[in-house]
């Protein structure tokens, strides 16, 4: 295992309030955080929306691109309100066109429920010390009657309905890099005065792409925009760091970094670099007998929510 040598500018707090947001790595992120027994409110049992164990379940709370991660801190802090017509009607049911396909549908009722608990669970971003984003995309879907960007590819049946209503964008690099401005704006503005953030890219690859490029090539240039972007930003304003995180995970031995489909890490790699980045910050607190013992139990009983969820969507279809 490889992890490139880089220099911290500031340190974090044992006690810090970390809140991390972005692709699935964020939550490979939280995960090993926890085991460390920092203070991640990104992932505290507080954040479960309607029956879902959100950050470590389905990913409901996943943001692939920069845009996604925008919108929803200008919704948290109260900049723009969450459009009227982000709800649309599919097969009688409401979904929310601005999360993970796999959220459920319901009510009206339901959606603006969710949409409020939303509201309030990413404004814990204003709260925390330390905001780690990672990123994940720059294949950008957009929903051209709202103007606002979609968390991932809208589903077959949601595009057969309304063919028209979205469009694909590839995200330049000045884009990415005015997006993650705003975004570290808006966390000065409306965060803590002394937050601190650490960008990351994600190592996990794309399955798909929508271009006319091999996904190969397509994701050596997604990773690549998103790297120089964040480059740019750490070294540009202070208070914020890039994390090397990509870096680690793709000049390490293969067996060690990738799990059998070879897109997604280990959580053996994902420890070993989260030890790495406490240490460099100072993060050095660790969880007691008692907190280890609570955070297994609350594994365990993710482990099984998300099984019974599995059987029930399979003997639903």
């Amino acid at each position: 295992m490889t992890i490139p040598e880089w220099l911290p500018s500031f340190q974090i707090p044992s006690d810090a309030k970390i809140f991390a947001l972005g692709s699935c790595f964020a939550r490979n992120i939280e995960r090993a955080l926890l085991n460390l027994g920092a203070q991640v409110t990104s992932a505290e049992p507080e954040s479960d929306l309607m029956e879902l164990k959100t950050n470590l379940n389905l990913g409901l709370l996943n943001k692939y691109n920069p845009v996604s991660i925008h919108q929803e801190l200008e919704w948290a802090a109260g900049v723009y309100s969450f459009p009227e017509d982000g709800f649309v009607q599919l097969r009688g049911k409401y979904i929310d066109l601005y999360l993970r396909n796999q959220a459920p549908s319901g009510s009206i009722e339901l959606v603006h429920n969710r949409r409020q608990k939303l509201k309030q669970y990413f404004a814990r971003a204003f709260d925390a010390d330390l905001v780690i984003l990672t990123l994940g995309l720059t294949e950008t879907w957009f929903d051209r009657q709202t103007r606002l960007a979609l968390t991932e590819t809208p589903s077959p049946r949601l595009r057969k309905q309304e063919p028209e209503r979205f469009g694909l964008k590839l995200l330049a690099y000045p884009e990415c890099l005015a997006v993650l401005q705003s975004i570290c704006t808006l966390l000065k503005r409306y965060g803590q005065p002394s937050v601190k953030v650490v960008i990351t890219i994600s190592p996990v690859a794309l399955e798909r792409t929508y271009t006319d490029q091999d996904v190969i090539v397509a994701n050596m240039m997604s990773k690549s925009t998103l790297r120089s972007a964040a480059g740019t930003l750490s070294s540009e304003v202070d208070g914020v760091d890039y994390f090397p995180s990509y870096e680690a995970a793709m000049i390490s031995d293969p067996n060690l970094v990738w799990m059998g489909d070879r897109r997604n890490i280990t959580d053996w790699m994902v420890t070993q670099i989260i030890k790495t980045f406490t240490q460099r910050y100072g993060i050095t607190s660790v969880p007691t007998p008692e907190k280890q013992l609570i955070q297994a139990q609350e594994i365990l009983k993710t482990r099984w929510k998300t099984t019974q969820n599995m059987l029930k969507q399979l003997s639903s279809k």
